[in-house]
């Protein structure tokens, strides 16, 4: 059987390559022009990247109010949709099964559900936070979306309207700047929250396979450090830590995450 292994990763500086994972060279550092990558139009100051059910397209957005759709087959920027929202679009998210429904979050306080089969000028809904929105996800039946917003404001709202489902009611911090996020684990029936340290998390992702696991895409306030995938389970005692980095090194223990 062949399988196909292909992963899109996406920076800052604009860069949108697709890589090919059976065919990349030993390095890192020799695939960004090597055999197996795909480059993309550049979409500037990017954030988040997301790609739909049949891995035929995907959506990019950043620090602006525009989303870009792109052909993941032809290697073509499709569409730029722009003034999707009234401040910068942190993040946005495909269905799990319709491969043209998606959701948009931004700090303008709104959630956003739009469908590609309508052109998107006008989204199905619009859900507001009383805050900042920083991420927003499927439930993995696609029943609920789970927004997230500044200062632990975590809701789960319906799909199908928009409307409040269940509503957390995690105690707020004061800070303006806990940038709340939260992810589904396996099912809809558990959820995953970042806790509030020296570590900023970019994404985070569940365990397809194991219960109550989940890797966090991490960065962290001092100016020396590197990002970092660290793999999280939140059933262990607070000295569980470890880390997985692109040479595999061995995990190294702390008390940065805990259960």
């Amino acid at each position: 059987m062949n399988i196909i292994l292909s992963l899109i990763a996406g920076s800052d500086n604009g860069s949108l390559k697709l890589y090919d994972i059976k065919n990349m060279p030993p390095t890192v550092a020799d695939a960004h022009y090597g055999a197996g990558t795909v480059s993309f139009d550049e979409f500037d100051l990017l954030t988040s990247v997301h790609v739909n059910s049949t891995d035929e397209l995907f959506l990019a957005s950043g620090y602006s109010k525009n989303i870009a759709l792109y052909d993941i087959t032809t290697g073509r920027r499709l569409q730029v949709f722009a003034d999707m929202h009234q401040e910068h679009i942190n993040v946005v998210k495909f269905s799990n099964h319709s491969p043209s429904i998606f959701a948009t979050s931004s700090f303008d306080q709104d959630v956003k559900l739009w469908d590609l089969r309508q052109k998107p000028v006008q989204p199905c809904y619009t859900a507001s936070s009383s805050k900042g929105n920083v991420m927003v996800c499927f439930s993995p039946d696609d029943h609920y979306l789970l927004v997230s917003a500044v200062d632990n404001e975590v809701r789960q709202l319906l799909a199908v309207d928009g409307r409040v489902h269940l509503n957390f009611e995690i105690a707020s911090t004061g800070s303006s700047q806990n940038y709340t996020r939260s992810y589904y684990l396996n099912g809809r029936h558990y959820i995953g929250k970042t806790p509030r340290t020296s570590m900023f998390v970019q994404s985070l992702r569940g365990d397809p396979f194991r219960d109550f696991n989940m890797s966090i895409l991490a960065a962290y306030t001092r100016p020396s450090s590197k990002s970092e995938i660290v793999k999280v389970n939140l059933l262990a005692s607070t000295d569980y830590y470890s880390k997985e980095q692109s040479d595999d090194r061995l995990s190294r223990p702390s008390k940065r995450m805990g259960g």
